[in-house]
């Protein structure tokens, strides 16, 4: 039987350890989970089961269209694409709906906080001005990126650039 706990956040938890690893046991002998879970862990007001962490990331498949699309370079500064430092820019971030989707991705160099990908995450007004962020509701694929070397273009759906007119001017 469950020993009642007030909950410290939306997981499910438990009063003890013990209690928490019979659960843990029952559900990996019924597979009611998937992902199963994977072990226990302790916070704050008890004890809760652990699961693997899922990559909401695109696809390997995915990532390369972006990167070839890209040319291999930073569509903000233009510098080469350097394998495990250089990251994919979603412009409606995955936290307000935003998808894998190839016109919702752009290659930057440098992470969340260094380089280009670093500034367009610090300087989010330039970003949407410059097409590398998208306001929540709006089509991406509708909206033009400033693409250093090429001016402005819009990511298409088939994972190419198309010609585009610089926002707020006519075509």
């Amino acid at each position: 039987m469950k020993t009642r706990v007030r909950p410290c956040c939306p997981k499910e938890t438990f009063a003890t350890e013990e209690e928490a690893r019979r659960r843990l046991d029952r559900v990996r002998s019924l597979g009611l989970s998937n992902p199963s879970p994977t072990g226990v862990k302790h916070c704050r007001n008890g004890w809760h089961l652990t699961y693997p962490a899922t990559d909401t990331g695109p696809s390997d498949k995915t990532r390369a269209q972006v990167e070839g699309r890209d040319g291999y370079r930073c569509v903000r500064c233009g510098g080469p694409w350097v394998k495990g430092e250089d990251s994919i820019q979603h412009r409606i971030p995955r936290g307000r709906g935003g998808t894998n989707a190839l016109e919702n991705l752009l290659l930057l160099c440098g992470d969340g906080v260094t380089k280009c990908h670093g500034d367009v995450e610090h300087n989010r007004g330039e970003a949407y001005r410059a097409g590398y962020l998208v306001l929540t509701g709006l089509d991406p694929a509708a909206q033009p990126v400033l693409v250093h070397g090429r001016d402005w273009m819009l990511p298409t759906r088939d994972g190419s650039w198309a010609t585009a007119t610089e926002p707020g001017e006519a075509a």
